[in-house]
Formats: C-alpha cells, sequence, structure tokens
C-alpha cells in the first residue's frame, strides 16, 4: 500500500492513539501540507484527539486557509527566504506577493506566526531586512543553516553561506540571548520583543542529542530521524485497521529506535557519514 495517504480520520485515529501514550505536540509540515483539499478536516481531527497542531507551509495557499485555521492550530510556521521578489522566485519558484498576503491574513485572523529563514548563498545578504520584517510585524523568527538532503555536494556547496555574521549581528543587537530546552538552540530577545533563534542541525550533537521528535509520512512510514532512512517502520495496516494496540507498540517501538545521529563519543563517524557527500565542517565538541 505505498504511496496511498492517510485520510484526515486516520490522522486523528494515529493522533488519538499517540496522544495517549503522552504524545503532545503535532506539526504538519510538507512538501507544502496547504496544498491538500483535506488539511482543515487533519487539523482539526488532530487537535479534536487531544493534539496541539501547527502547521510549516511555504505560506501560498495560506490567505485561502487562514480564516479556518484560526481556531485549530497553535501557530504557523511560514517559511519566508527573501523579501526582494526576484530573489524569492529564484530559491522558490514562487511568487513573494501571495505569500505576504497570507501573512497578513493570518495574522488579522489572530494566528501565531513563525517565519523560517533559511540562509543560502542567494539570500545571506537580506538578514538585516528579514530581522527587521519580523520586528516590525511582532513574528518571530528561526533563521536555519542549509541541511545537506536531497542536493549533490556540488549544489550544496554552492548554496551553502556561514551563519557567523548573523550570529554577531544577533549578539550586538540583542536585549538578551537565552537557550530553549528543546533542541539545545540558541534563542536572541530583541528591542522588539520577538525571539530570533539560530537552528544549525547539521554535525551538531549538541542540538541532536536533545530532539524528541519522530516522523509520519503521509503514507504511515514512521521515522526516527531526519538524516536516517534505515529504520522506518509501516504504521499504515495499524491505522487502516485500527489497531490501537498494535500501532501503540509501534510507536514505543519507534521510541526504542530513536538515537542522536551526531554523538560525541561517535561524531567523527557521523560526520565521516555525512562528509562522504557534503563538504561540512564538524563542531559542537
Amino acid at each position: 500500500m505505498d504511496g496511498v495517504e492517510l485520510t484526515a480520520q486516520d490522522w486523528g485515529f494515529a493522533a488519538s492513539v499517540a496522544s495517549s501514550l503522552g504524545i503532545k505536540y503535532y506539526k504538519i509540515t510538507g512538501g507544502e501540507p496547504l496544498v491538500r483539499n483535506d488539511i482543515v478536516d487533519i487539523v482539526r481531527s488532530i487537535k479534536d484527539s487531544g493534539g496541539i497542531v501547527s502547521i510549516v507551509t511555504n505560506g501560498s495557499l495560506l490567505a485561502k486557509y487562514a480564516e479556518e485555521l484560526a481556531d485549530l492550530v497553535s501557530h504557523i510556521n511560514v517559511s519566508l527566504h527573501s523579501l526582494n521578489p526576484e530573489i524569492f522566485r529564484k530559491i522558490t519558484y514562487g511568487r513573494l506577493e501571495p505569500v505576504l498576503k497570507g501573512i497578513e491574513e493570518a495574522l488579522c485572523s489572530g494566528i501565531k506566526l513563525k517565519i523560517d529563514y533559511v540562509v543560502l548563498s542567494l539570500n545571506s545578504h537580506e538578514y538585516t531586512d528579514i530581522i527587521n520584517y519580523a520586528s516590525n510585524k511582532g513574528i518571530n523568527l528561526n533563521i536555519i543553516e542549509l541541511i545537506p538532503l536531497g542536493m549533490s555536494l556540488t549544489e550544496y556547496n554552492k548554496l551553502h553561506a556561514p551563519m557567523d555574521p548573523i550570529e554577531k549581528y544577533l549578539d550586538k543587537i540583542s536585549v538578551k540571548k537565552d537557550r530553549k530546552a528543546f533542541q539545545n538552540r540558541p534563542t536572541y530577545i530583541l528591542p522588539s520583543g520577538i525571539e530570533v533563534t539560530v537552528i544549525k542541525g547539521i554535525c551538531n550533537p549538541e542540538m541532536c542529542m536533545h530532539c524528541t521528535r519522530i516522523r509520519m509520512s503521509p503514507d504511515g512510514k514512521i521515522k526516527t530521524c531526519i538524516y536516517r532512512n534505515d529504520n522506518l517502520l509501516d504504521a499504515y495496516p495499524f491505522i487502516i485497521s485500527r489497531d490501537a494496540e498494535g500501532l501503540k507498540q509501534l510507536f514505543i517501538k519507534a521510541n526504542s529506535l530513536r538515537e542522536p545521529f551526531f554523538k560525541p563519543e561517535r561524531i567523527v563517524e557521523a560526520v565521516h557519514s555525512v562528509n562522504g557527500r557534503y563538504n561540512v565542517k564538524k563542531r559542537g565538541i
């Protein structure tokens, strides 16, 4: 049954089982989740099953769904990688205007937003503009280092940009620097009151060892680590048959298989496995 997407009712059942194990937070990501016509039903099903739901979206369809989602989500992350329409098009192959409209509609609907800004060679010069935009809108900001997944060595080296200038700038303008317990992420409080979180996951054991996530694909595959595909578990049969106990045991097994990909005692091995494809520096030791 590979490739058969779960329905809204399926997601509600899966969430009810997960919630019985104490799993509380659910983040719907993609691809682009808002292209599903039943996205509102999916969010509602998970929420009705006891979950606290957030969404990660490119924002292009957010204006369409903002009002319906307002009472269902805890917050929405919007990917905003440039404020320059031409650079935005080069990065996303899409238009900036609908994304900015979606952000405005979401804010007007009372949705709490976060902006996700992935730093690339194409947009690294825009960090002050992105920070100012987020500050003016009162939106928290995630500044994210490029993760070398799904691309060649040549592509990664071409697109990757250093984070050091941004961190130095945040050190200079922030009124407070903190560190979030989840994934040990440094967070800067700016004079505007917004939080700016810097996310550098690649070859970073301090972040990796604090991760508590598991992931489920649209066709019901459980993935315990973003960097690994060798320990996938198939939850689809248990979900379709509404086998709550079977699914519960599968979640327990998935949790037992979780381990940091980058660990201090084997960081050289982990870095080597990544550097087999990418030119990535070792750090975090």
